[in-house]
């Protein structure tokens, strides 16, 4: 099995290669240059290159694959060794020749593929419950270089070692984009057959098709490495620069601060404690030009701004309901907007007021402390969880009162918000909670 999951790396790892090396073969500079004027010579030029990628594809994988190594052509054995499967038996295995490290680290490893799958939670229940069980046991063994630099990264962080924290964070964005790019070359050959069935289709039909398929594999590859050891770090750029700013702030690069609060809004704008971030830079720097998003990042942001509103019109216009196609509209027939706004319009002189004034904060605390919610602090919660809605543009959902420690085990499926009911901190976002503070959580 070991030798299996080898040879489908060397496999992964020589298409990746060729494809690489084929997308260079082209003269961009005559690319860029092909003239728009003459659409019938536009679409000659533009197909004469892809068929000397496609030439190129061709000699590399036959130069690549040998007898010895031949290349992977049963597409349900691909997808097997992208879910992870051999994973699945090798826990088996390591188990019955005592290796429990191996056993769990496999059961693990197969679990973050598969996190619905009964028999692989109840493996993984099942070492733990073990009497030499470690918690260091369970890691991913196909984790990514950037997994590793970012898990440094947010223990630097945590241990306030901005220098390190600053180094591995940008070391696991830079890795990151690599690492994207990597599995967007990967989906090129996730191609739709189905447009092939029944009569013969028009070129423009099956081309669309093909393109879409293999545009939807691309577009979730950000998504799917946003996972790191098994766990959801929602967008994972925006959360790198949510913490990368804080070291950098604690270092006087206050530029750089700004730039990467600016970036994380840009990605997820709907994260209220950036925006908290961003309104607290902007009355220490006094500087609106600061909060410029890094201009990778913008790139990043318009691709897949673009990408996610060719999909949606795809999915929505192209949908059959009672063997019809939607009524046509306007949009059916006008050109893509390619120019994608990058401003932040967000109204930041709204939050120079807190979110509670101390009065509020000492009724909740009360009801807190007390565990006795009269109608009165129930009203309070419900005033809070508008004020926050209204202010930051959420959706949010009340978690709970507590003046105990947090609870990282909330299910909550985005983000926690943590709001002070301190009498010195009322109404402040937390990151942390000092012993016997009291404080509203919310999920958003």
């Amino acid at each position: 099995m070991l030798r299996a999951i080898e040879d489908f790396n060397y496999f992964v790892g020589e298409i990746e290669w060729c494809r690489t090396k084929c997308a260079k073969i082209l003269d961009t500079k005559k690319f860029k240059e092909m003239s728009l004027d003459d659409e019938e010579l536009f679409g000659i030029e533009y197909m004469y290159g892809n068929a000397q990628r496609a030439l190129c594809l061709f000699r590399c994988k036959s130069d690549r694959f040998t007898a010895e190594r031949p290349p992977l052509t049963n597409p349900s054995v691909m997808d097997e060794f992208q879910n992870r499967k051999p994973y699945q038996y090798l826990q088996f295995c390591y188990w019955k020749v005592n290796d429990l490290v191996l056993a769990t680290q496999s059961a693990y490893t197969y679990l973050i593929a598969n996190p619905t799958d009964s028999d692989a939670l109840e493996n993984v229940a099942f070492y733990m419950e073990q009497k030499n069980f470690k918690d260091s046991m369970l890691v991913d063994a196909m984790r990514k270089p950037y997994e590793e630099k970012y898990m440094r990264g947010v223990a630097a962080y945590n241990e306030m070692d901005f220098q390190n924290c600053i180094k591995d964070l940008e070391s696991a964005i830079n890795e990151f984009y690599e690492e994207e790019q990597r599995c967007r070359r990967m989906c090129e050959d996730k191609l739709d057959w189905d447009v092939f069935e029944g009569a013969n289709p028009e070129l423009t039909i099956v081309l669309t098709s093909i393109y879409t398929s293999v545009l939807r594999c691309k577009n979730s590859c950000a998504k799917k490495l946003s996972f790191v050891n098994g766990h959801d770090e929602g967008n994972f750029l925006s959360k790198s620069y949510e913490y990368l700013h804080v070291c950098q702030y604690n270092l006087k690069r206050g530029r750089d601060a700004c730039q990467s609060v600016a970036s994380s809004i840009l990605l997820d704008p709907d994260n209220p404690m950036m925006r908290q971030n961003k309104h607290f830079y902007m009355k220490l720097y006094g500087d609106e030009k600061l909060f410029e998003p890094l201009p990778h990042v913008v790139k990043f942001y318009k691709r897949d701004l673009m990408e996610n509103h060719f999909l949606d019109f795809v999915d929505q216009r192209f949908k059959y309901e009672n063997g019809e196609l939607p009524p046509e509209r306007k949009e059916d027939r006008t050109a893509m907007i390619t120019d994608v706004p990058t401003d932040d319009h967000f109204d930041y002189r709204q939050l120079d007021q807190e979110l509670l004034n101390e009065a509020e904060c000492g009724a909740l605390s009360v009801a807190t402390i007390f565990a006795s919610q009269k109608m009165t602090q129930f009203h309070l919660v419900k005033e809070l969880q508008t004020r926050l809605e209204q202010r930051y543009g959420v959706q949010s959902t009340f978690v709970k009162l507590s003046c105990s420690k947090i609870d990282e085990n909330s299910n909550c499926k985005h983000r926690l918000i943590i709001i002070s009911l301190d009498r010195l901190r009322c109404g402040r976002f937390l990151s942390t909670v000092d012993i016997g503070e009291c404080f509203a959580m919310f999920c958003v």
